[in-house]
């Protein structure tokens, strides 16, 4: 493959929508044990390099990322956790409470055999979403509570964050790959502290709260934010995957969330970094919204449980946002087999690569369950396919030849093989049954 760029130069070309040497390989890393170990990420991404793939080191600001947030080290506030049996419940509860000195956040949560974290209860957590019993915020009541939680850092946090940024920097420079800020979460975070059926009935029912508790949030991300570009991040990292249709209507996106996500957007190109935004499933309807945004990447492009049409994407967005996916990670990565994951490979590089902007990324992670005959197939059909320049391939319809309203074999060669244009067969690709706007 060419090699004439850096890992660092190569996916910042991607993202600002231009043709690096060859289309990026970003994985999403969960698995310490095949085919290397580290220990820190930095190790993590010699290892990844050493393989001829890309990646990036992430600079979490104090108390770390969103996600992750160590509320349990606020100055000034008392956490305490019990353990409990309770009546025909299957598992232990865990009761949580932070007490601060506007009032005490209480959560409940079922310690169940996979439970993560100990006999501990995290504030932000996936984990927490499906057993918990009680959410830490209920009310606007619990909104002082909560601002004493999204604390500023200390001196001494400060201090520690900008000694772990320099050494990140000498990293990235040293290995020539980006260097990251986040994640920042805003939807996600709403979803963390309230629970699923609480974020969809405020929507409703109490819209000025959930605008109160979206603000909170944004404020203290936008602080964090400031320190992570103070320290030289050139990319903002942003996880929404529950920003999407299935947890907020359009017209909710637009107006809760919309406007806060566009300071953020904002404050991260005033700064010269670029805004990258994870979210894996239903935020087609809201395509409109995300160009307005001006966000430089979307992450999260899946073909199949994204349903995401790689070919009317690519006509919509390409050139305008830069798209990281084209190859689902669960089911083709983890499921099929090796020739099923070298064909969806090329045709996402077919579909997606032309023209730049894009970076290929099996969505939404590599697991330690993944084959690695199908990591090792990805690989191969990325070193083959990769190269810049790209051209369209007939793939890039929305759907097959074979689907249209006559039959291919009129053509005198397959359409994979064939010398001509497909508009050279008898019947031209516009006949197709299916939408001819996203024909290329």
């Amino acid at each position: 493959m060419k090699t004439g760029m850096t890992s660092r130069e190569r996916l910042l070309c991607a993202m600002r929508r231009q043709d690096p040497d060859h289309v990026p390989l970003w994985n999403l890393w969960r698995n310490q044990e095949i085919p290397f170990s580290y220990r820190t990420q930095t190790e993590r991404a010699e290892a990844v390099l050493g393989l001829g793939l890309d990646d990036t080191l992430l600079l979490q600001p104090p108390l770390n990322k969103t996600e992750h947030y160590d509320a349990n080290c606020v100055p000034g506030i008392q956490s305490h956790v019990h353990r409990m049996d309770a009546p025909g419940e299957p598992y232990p509860i865990l009761v949580k409470e932070w007490v601060t000195p506007a009032g005490t956040l209480r959560q409940v949560v079922r310690q169940t055999d996979d439970w993560p974290y100990g006999d501990d209860v995290r504030l932000f957590s996936d984990h927490n979403i499906s057993r918990s019993k009680e959410m830490p915020v209920k009310g606007s009541a619990d909104l002082a509570s909560l601002r004493q939680l999204l604390c500023e850092p200390t001196a001494e946090m400060i201090r520690e964050f900008r000694e772990e940024a320099a050494r990140l920097r000498r990293d990235a420079e040293r290995l020539g790959v980006v260097l990251e800020g986040g994640w920042t979460a805003l939807g996600d975070a709403a979803l963390w502290l309230l629970g699923t059926e609480p974020l969809l009935l405020m929507q409703m029912d109490q819209p000025d709260f959930l605008e109160e508790l979206l603000e909170t949030v944004c404020v203290w991300e936008l602080r964090r934010m400031t320190l992570l570009l103070d320290a030289g991040v050139e990319v903002i990292v942003h996880s929404a995957w529950y920003e999407c249709t299935d947890f907020w209507s359009p017209k909710n996106y637009r107006k809760l969330l919309k406007p806060r996500l566009r300071r953020m957007v904002d404050l991260a190109h005033q700064a010269g970094a670029l805004f990258s935004y994870i979210i894996t499933t239903s935020w087609q309807p809201l395509i409109d919204d995300l160009l307005e945004l001006g966000i430089d990447s979307l992450l999260g492009v899946d073909p199949i449980q994204g349903k995401a049409n790689l070919p009317a994407l690519k006509r919509r967005l390409g050139g305008r946002i830069c798209l990281w996916g084209g190859l689902n990670g669960a089911l083709t990565l983890g499921h099929g087999s090796p020739d099923d994951v070298r064909q969806a490979t090329e045709q996402a590089i077919r579909t997606l690569g032309p023209g730049g902007g894009f970076v290929l990324y099996p969505v939404d992670q590599v697991v330690r369950e993944t084959p690695w005959s199908n990591v090792e197939a990805m690989i191969d059909a990325w070193q083959r396919s990769g190269d810049y320049p790209i051209t369209h391939s007939v793939v890039s319809c929305t759907h097959s030849v074979v689907s249209c309203t006559h039959s291919v074999v009129s053509c005198t060669h397959s359409v994979v093989s064939c010398t001509h244009s497909v508009v050279s067969c008898t019947h031209s690709v516009v006949s197709c049954a299916s939408t001819p706007e996203i024909a290329t």
